[in-house]
């Protein structure tokens, strides 16, 4: 599902898909992830990787099974905010 709200920049769709990619990947928010990249700078160069506030897990037993990527706001901290929002209304 891809939703856009007005006034998104034409980057935030392949951001988005980005952000859920690496989330569900690495079965941890994005936010998360790019503090990893101190140790680890290499990570950022996996292709179709966004290491930026606002991918979050969708998991089921524990185990991801998709991602939500929200890119667009004023803020990574937004961003964020918006993913787990959605990840909340699933797990309802």
């Amino acid at each position: 599902v891809t939703l856009r709200g007005d006034g998104a920049g034409p980057q935030s769709y392949e951001a988005a898909q980005k952000k859920a990619f690496t989330a569900v990947s690495w079965n941890a928010p994005t936010s998360v992830l790019a503090q990893r990249l101190t140790n680890a700078p290499t990570l950022k160069d996996i292709p179709g990787t966004l290491f930026l506030a606002g991918g979050a897990p969708v998991t089921v037993n524990s185990a991801p099974i998709a991602g939500i990527g929200v890119a667009g706001a004023p803020s990574g901290d937004l961003d964020e905010k918006f993913a787990q929002a959605g990840v909340a209304e699933l797990a309802k």
